[in-house]
């Protein structure tokens, strides 16, 4: 009996530990016990780092005490373990899986998003720039430009099952780099290096073939609509090679045929909201942003506005109206990678400092913050100000990608 009182507390002590970094979660609860999460790739450890996006936090393992010595021991961030160098990421429509690509090995890694555990992997030919889920998450899309093809130049898209983390198509496309599917999950679009073409795949067809669809300068991806027969390409234009302007082409899905087409200073990147269509690129020596709209293939920018330099990859749309554009590469001297516009008058914000390369972003729902990976690591910015903001989580490593698992 005298025993008692100190087996119910090694026992509360315990029931403490796991639930403060436990490594399992109770049912409908994740590892972490975050509700609503972000991932964060980790470029140098291997690790899928964790946000709370509610309140700008992160999940810590229980604090330790040295047996030895009796030191506290601190807890550390809790991550999801996947190995190796971890660059972009991508979440499956029903937010239960996240694809992350695996650079060094050239894999696609499989994560389960309720047991916050890595599922299953792919190994690609080679390198890959990105990939997609088909829209029952079902498949795996993923361009690469180097995939040995027998009778023709190298370049294919991979279809990886995902049920069972095999490829179990190939889709050939001379040096295909970048895709874009439709809504109803039926089209693929294929872009290729130093092509002026789109390849249009049907994959509900018999016998999936690609066909070419010239008349573009550089095309780097399209937004579709909701019905998927229209298609809106972006061209880089002379910034990939082109001797042609960046534009905006419509693009008739049925008949295959270009419909109208809008020049805009640059095209590298772009983000669909509603009916505009948000473009930026760096024709030189700086960057440009344009706007679009699409229903009647008109700018809402007479003048294309000046942003920063660089090749822009990725934007972002806070719930304020701010646009947030970053560029992996840039001069990074006076100003930096990251450019802000507002969308609500089509004027750019004051040129930010310099942080580095931006490789990831993220628009917060409900909130006027953004998370931006810069130069490896997180920053928070608060866009009523766009500036960083008095909060901030800094993890070790090189951080590369952030998506949002669930609201």
């Amino acid at each position: 009996m005298k025993r008692l009182p100190v087996l119910i507390l090694s026992l509360l002590i315990v029931v403490f530990l796991t639930s403060c970094g436990g490594s399992s979660g109770s049912s409908g609860t994740p590892a972490s016990k975050v509700q609503h999460r972000a991932f964060v790739s980790n470029a140098y450890s291997g690790n899928l780092q964790i946000m709370d996006t509610q309140n700008d936090t992160t999940p810590y393992t229980a604090q330790t005490i040295d047996p030895t010595t009796g030191q506290v021991i601190p807890g550390v961030p809790v991550t999801i373990t996947v190995g190796g160098s971890l660059t972009f990421e991508v979440e499956s429509s029903s937010r239960t899986t996240t694809l992350v690509y695996e650079q060094s090995a050239h894999q696609l890694e499989f994560v389960n998003n309720a047991t916050e555990a890595l599922s299953g992997s792919v190994t690609l030919p080679d390198f890959a720039d990105m990939a997609l889920f088909s829209t029952d998450a079902t498949k795996a899309y993923a361009p690469v430009r180097n995939v040995p093809v027998t009778g023709a130049r190298p370049g294919a898209v991979e279809v990886i099952t995902v049920s069972s983390f095999t490829i179990t198509a190939t889709y050939a496309v001379p040096s295909a780099r970048y895709i874009a599917l439709s809504p109803s999950g039926q089209f693929l679009l294929v872009f290729a290096d130093d092509s002026d073409s789109v390849f249009l795949l049907d994959l509900s067809a018999t016998t999936v073939t690609p066909v070419e669809i010239p008349g573009f300068a550089r095309p780097v991806n399209a937004f579709f609509s909701s019905d998927s027969n229209t298609a809106y390409v972006i061209s880089c234009g002379v910034e990939c090679g082109s001797t042609a302007g960046a534009s905006v082409a419509q693009l008739d899905i049925p008949s295959q045929t270009i419909k109208a087409t809008v020049p805009v200073g640059g095209a590298s990147v772009g983000l669909l909201n509603g009916g505009t269509l948000y473009v930026a690129g760096n024709p030189g020596p700086a960057g440009t942003y344009d706007a679009v709209t699409v229903s009647t293939m008109s700018r809402l920018t007479a003048n294309s506005v000046a942003i920063g330099d660089g090749y822009h990859s990725t934007m972002a749309l806070s719930t304020n109206n701010k646009l947030y554009i970053g560029a992996k590469t840039c001069l990074n001297l006076t100003t930096g990678c990251l450019s802000v516009v507002n969308v609500a008058n089509n004027t750019a914000v004051a040129p930010l400092p310099p942080q580095g390369a931006v490789t990831g972003m993220l628009a917060i729902a409900n909130r006027n913050t953004v998370y931006v990976i810069e130069g490896g690591y997180q920053v928070i910015y608060d866009t009523t100000t766009d500036a960083p903001q008095k909060t901030q989580v800094s993890f070790a490593g090189a951080l590369y990608d952030v998506v949002q698992v669930d609201q």
